[in-house]
């Protein structure tokens, strides 16, 4: 489970539902277990930055780019912030210094230095770089039944399955309904697209990609992983040089036994 600190002297973490970035980026980080905190280290600047770690790695710095053009009620600039209002937002960014170099992890800003994407988007997309950056894999999510709200598990059994009571595997305790996982992501309700519709009419427009954060995110890194699944599965190996054996997996060298006066070769065990 990934934690946030921050020192006394730091700015708190503004809420989600108060559109800044920081709690889409905290959020998206969360579901994918990438440990993190806040640090500011140049005390003159008001400059805060999501660090990101992962032990015997270089760590990662995400910050938020403030818009130029934006202006806060008494009519300053924003400074760079790890904690923007999302509409003084101009992109996410994400940057490693290690022995090879300074290099961006994620980049928020497109050929023409403008925004990629929305806030939540641009989140999503940061924490599943990071991520991938890090050679993490996706989590399992812990899904709760939307009737009894007890934590539950998919338990197959015979080429069926069924969701059971992660504790004792009974069923939903309402004893009218099964018990049914409860949406990770309450934008899109798990399908990854958000209905439109008309504000006059309620007739349904169109479809957009969600960009909760956290839903971008584990979108990202479950598409990446089955992609990684789907290129080794169709690998072929072409010699030792392709493919070298894993550690501990290796053969081991043939054995030469002498007996009744001639050499036998086997494998060790």
């Amino acid at each position: 489970m990934s934690t946030l600190t921050a020192r006394p002297s730091l700015t708190k973490t503004r809420p989600a539902y108060d559109g800044h970035t920081g709690a889409m980026l905290r959020d998206a980080l969360e579901v994918l277990g990438i440990v993190h905190h806040v640090d500011q280290p140049w005390r003159g600047l008001p400059t805060e930055y999501l660090v990101c770690s992962v032990p015997g790695r270089a760590r990662v710095w995400i910050h938020c780019v403030a818009d130029p053009s934006a202006r806060t009620p008494e009519g300053r600039r924003f400074a760079d912030h790890y904690d923007l209002p999302t509409v003084a937002l101009w992109a996410v960014a994400a940057t490693v210094t290690d022995d090879e170099s300074t290099r961006f992890v994620f980049n928020g800003f497109g050929d023409e230095h403008k925004p990629t994407a929305s806030a939540g988007m641009q989140a999503g997309q940061c924490a599943a770089a990071v991520a991938d950056h890090f050679g993490l894999t996706v989590p399992e999510p812990e899904y709760t039944c939307l009737h009894c709200a007890h934590v539950i598990e998919w338990v197959e059994a015979d080429g069926q399955g069924a969701w059971h009571d992660s504790s004792n595997w009974i069923g939903c305790v309402d004893g009218e309904s099964l018990h049914t996982p409860e949406p990770l992501c309450g934008w899109c309700e798990d399908y990854g697209l958000i209905e439109v519709f008309d504000d006059s009419t309620d007739a349904l427009k169109g479809h957009t990609t969600c960009d909760n954060a956290p839903c971008v995110a584990r979108r990202i890194m479950r598409s990446d992983q089955a992609e990684r699944e789907r290129q080794a599965a169709a690998h072929e190996c072409t010699g030792p040089l392709c493919c070298p054996p894993v550690l501990g997996l290796m053969a081991t060298p043939p054995l030469r036994r002498v007996r009744a006066g001639r050499v036998e070769t086997g494998r060790g065990h």
